[in-house]
């Protein structure tokens, strides 16, 4: 088990700490390096917490999640210029 090493609260939302991230890693990088990364820079995060802040960045269109195994995902950042139609839409 993970030490928390903000026991109460983030001193800043977790959407910040993975954007963070994702600009560190110069765009792409798998959910699996994204949670050790985490839990080095801010101490434990749920898988719920990681889902709701992915969620919440892609909503904004900040990045996208793909599936690319069964138990694996990519985030990707989506650039200024580039944009992600979703399955259905032209």
């Amino acid at each position: 088990m993970a030490t928390q090493k903000y026991p109460y609260w983030r001193p800043f939302p977790l959407i910040f700490s993975v954007m963070n991230i994702v600009e560190r890693r110069e765009g792409v990088l798998l959910e699996d390096d994204l949670i050790r990364l985490l839990e080095n820079d801010i101490g434990e995060v749920s898988e719920r917490e990681l889902n709701q802040a992915l969620m919440k960045l892609e909503i904004k269109g900040l990045i996208h999640v793909q599936m690319i195994k069964k138990n694996q995902r990519v985030i990707k950042r989506i650039g200024e210029n580039q944009k992600f139609l979703a399955v259905g839409e032209d």
